[in-house]
C-alpha cells in the first residue's frame, strides 16, 4: 500500500453565551506537504480586545495548544510543533482570525493522523469546526444509497437517510433539499467510520411527508465531486384495465340497467363516471359502486372493481359510456341502449366430425362448424391460445338455414394433438358462445380386428356380418366394407357402427353390414372389413379381414391382412 497519511482539522463547537459565535470555514482535503489556510470568524463579542488563538486535538489525546496571537497582532505564540509551518495572523477590521498551514504532514506516516483544531477566544468561545485532510492515497468516490424509514404509511413526518460507502479521504458534507429547491436543514451526520483503507458515512433528516411524496434530493458532497440522490415513494406500476361493459333492458322500455367492470388496474386509486350520449348522468335511478379488490402479480398488485348504474328517460340508440379515471389512465367503453327484445336467440352449434376416411387417406379433412340459425352470427375457429385460424373457405351459408366454418386439418398436426374452438358471436349475446374440438395426442395402440361369423335373419330375410374392433387408442377410428373390392352401395347395403366402448384406457367397437339373403345365397362375392387407424399409419395403413358365402358355411371366418400400397407419386 502506498503512502498515505491524514490530517483532520476542525473546531469543536460549545454555544456561546448572549449570541457569541465563532465561525470557521468548511472542511477541505489536502495532500501531504501542500498548503491551506483556517479561517475563523467572530461575532457578539469585542473581537479587537481579545486574545485569539488555536489548539488542536488528537483521537484519545487531551487537548494542545499551537498558537496565540495578541489582541493588536502585536505578539504570536506557537508550539514547537508547528513552529516555522504554521503562521497565524487576524484581521480586526473583519473580526476574522487565520493560520496559515504550510507542509502540512503528520506524526506517523504508517497510520492516519488525526487532528482536532480548535479556534478559541481566550479559552472563552469555541468555534463549530472545520475539517481538513491530509492523504497521500488517491481519492476515491463514494457509492450513495437513499434510506427511507420503514412502517410509515400513515404518519405525517418521516426520517429519510443518505448512506456514502466506500470513498477516501474521510471529508464529507451532506445536504438535502424538497423538489422545489428549499433547502432541508437540521440533518444530522454521523461521524465516517473507516475500514480498511475507505469510509461509510450517513446521515438523516426529519422530512414532512408531503416533501417526501414530491421526492427530496440529497446531495453529497466529497473532493471527488458531488453525487444527488432523489429519495421518495416507490412508483407504482401503471397497468390499464381492461373494461367491460354490459346493458340489460327491463320491460319498462325507458329505463335500462348496465354494468361496468374495470379489471386488472394499477394504481388503486381511480373514478368511475357514467355518460349518456356524451354528458354526465347527473340524476340516476341508483349507482352501485364496489371497493376495489386487489390480487398480487409479479408486478405489484393489481385492482378489479365494478360500477352497477340504473337510469330512465332512455331512447332506442343512446350510447352510454363508463369512463375510468386513474392515476395516469384515461379508458372508456360504450354500448349502446336497445328497446326490450325478445331472449337471445337459441343457438344450435355442431362440429361435424372429421372424416377419417379422408384423414387416413389423403393426409387431409375438413373440420366443420355449422351453427343454426344464421341471422346475424358470425362464426369463426380460433387455436387454444385465442389465434383465429383462417379458414380455408370463406364462411358460407347453405339451404338459407345455417352457417358454417371450414378449416382443413392436416394428418401431422391431427396425430399430435389439436385444441380448437369453434367461436360464434351474436348481437344478442352477451359473450360469444364457444364450442371446443379436440383430439388428443396420446401414444397409438394398434386394434385387433376380428370378422364374425355371419348372422341369417330368416324371420327379416336379412344377413348380418360383423366386425369387432378392439384394444385401440385414441378412439378415433373407421370400419368401412368393401363388396369385391368396391365400396359397398349404400342403396344395396346398410352399415352401421356402434358407439365406442372403453375399458382401461383402451376402446371397442363393432361394425357391421347388412343385407338381403337372396344376395348373399346368390353371390360368391368377398366381403371385407376395412379398419383405419392412426396406429397403422406408418406400417399397413389399413387392416382388413374376408369372407365369402361358401367358405362362411364351412368355417367361422377367412382372415386377410392386406396391405394396401402408398399412392404413387410423379
Amino acid at each position: 500500500m502506498g503512502y498515505r497519511t491524514g490530517l483532520l482539522l476542525l473546531t469543536l463547537c460549545w454555544a456561546g453565551v448572549d449570541g457569541q459565535t465563532l465561525t470557521q470555514s468548511e472542511p477541505v482535503d489536502k495532500k501531504p506537504a501542500e498548503s491551506h489556510r483556517l479561517t475563523c470568524t467572530a461575532s457578539g463579542f469585542t473581537f479587537s480586545s481579545s486574545w485569539m488563538g488555536w489548539i488542536r486535538q488528537a483521537p484519545g489525546k487531551g487537548l494542545e495548544w499551537i498558537a496565540t496571537i495578541t489582541h493588536n497582532s502585536g505578539s504570536t505564540y506557537y508550539s514547537q510543533s508547528v513552529r516555522g509551518r504554521f503562521t497565524i495572523s487576524r484581521d480586526n477590521s473583519r473580526q476574522q482570525l487565520y493560520l496559515q498551514m504550510n507542509s502540512l504532514k503528520t506524526e506517523d506516516c504508517e497510520s492516519r493522523h488525526i487532528t482536532i483544531y480548535h479556534c478559541d477566544d481566550y479559552f472563552d468561545y469555541w468555534g463549530k469546526g472545520t475539517t481538513v485532510t491530509v492523504t497521500s492515497d488517491t481519492p476515491q468516490a463514494p457509492t450513495v444509497f437513499p434510506l427511507v424509514q420503514c412502517g410509515s404509511e400513515t404518519s405525517d413526518t418521516l426520517t429519510l437517510g443518505v448512506l456514502a460507502t466506500g470513498f477516501t479521504p474521510a471529508s464529507l458534507t451532506f445536504s438535502c433539499a424538497t423538489a422545489s429547491g428549499t433547502n432541508l436543514p437540521d440533518s444530522v451526520q454521523y461521524p465516517a467510520v473507516q475500514k480498511d483503507s475507505y469510509y461509510s458515512a450517513v446521515s438523516q433528516i426529519r422530512v414532512k411527508r408531503s416533501d417526501w411524496e414530491q421526492n427530496v434530493s440529497c446531495t453529497v458532497g466529497h473532493t471527488t465531486g458531488s453525487k444527488t440522490v432523489h429519495i421518495g415513494p416507490t412508483p407504482v406500476p401503471v397497468q390499464r384495465p381492461t373494461l367491460n361493459v354490459l346493458g340489460s333492458s327491463p320491460e319498462d322500455e325507458s329505463k335500462g340497467s348496465f354494468s361496468c367492470f374495470a379489471i386488472d388496474f394499477s394504481p388503486e386509486k381511480h373514478e368511475i363516471t357514467w355518460l349518456k350520449n356524451g354528458q354526465e348522468i347527473t340524476n340516476p335511478i341508483s349507482e352501485i359502486k364496489t371497493p376495489a379488490v386487489s390480487r398480487e402479480t409479479e408486478n405489484g398488485p393489481v385492482y378489479s372493481t365494478a360500477s352497477y348504474l340504473n337510469v330512465s328517460e332512455l331512447t332506442e340508440g343512446d350510447i352510454l359510456t363508463c369512463l375510468f379515471e386513474g392515476s395516469q389512465i384515461n379508458e372508456n367503453k360504450s354500448v349502446t341502449y336497445k328497446s326490450p327484445t325478445p331472449c337471445p336467440p337459441c343457438l344450435d352449434i355442431k362440429i361435424k366430425p372429421i372424416s377419417l376416411e379422408d384423414m387416413f387417406l389423403n393426409k387431409k379433412a375438413e373440420l366443420i362448424c355449422e351453427v343454426t340459425p344464421k341471422e346475424g352470427v358470425s362464426v369463426e375457429w380460433q387455436d387454444e391460445n385465442g389465434q383465429v385460424i383462417v379458414a380455408s373457405r370463406n364462411l358460407s351459408e347453405s339451404n338459407g338455414k345455417s352457417k358454417f366454418a371450414i378449416i382443413d386439418v392436416l394428418y401431422e398436426e391431427w396425430s399430435k394433438g389439436i385444441d380448437y374452438i369453434c367461436v360464434v358471436e351474436h348481437s344478442d349475446l352477451i359473450e360469444p358462445k364457444k364450442e371446443p374440438y379436440r383430439k388428443s395426442g396420446e401414444v397409438p395402440q394398434r386394434p385387433s380386428v376380428f370378422l364374425l361369423p355371419p348372422v341369417e335373419q330368416i324371420r327379416n330375410n336379412m344377413v348380418t356380418l360383423t366386425c369387432y374392433v378392439k384394444d385401440f387408442k385414441p378412439k378415433e377410428i373407421e370400419v368401412s366394407w368393401l363388396v369385391d373390392d368396391v365400396a359397398a352401395d349404400s342403396k344395396m347395403y346398410a352399415f352401421n357402427t356402434t358407439n365406442l366402448v372403453e375399458n382401461n384406457g383402451v376402446y371397442s367397437v363393432y361394425g357391421q353390414l347388412s343385407f338381403s339373403l337372396e344376395q348373399w345365397n346368390s353371390s360368391e362375392a368377398v366381403y371385407s372389413c376395412v379398419v383405419y387407424h392412426e396406429s397403422l399409419m406408418d406400417t399397413s395403413r389399413v387392416i382388413m379381414r374376408s369372407t365369402v358365402r361358401r367358405t362362411a358355411e364351412n368355417s367361422n371366418t377367412v382372415n386377410l391382412n392386406i396391405d394396401l400400397p402408398q399412392t404413387c407419386k410423379a
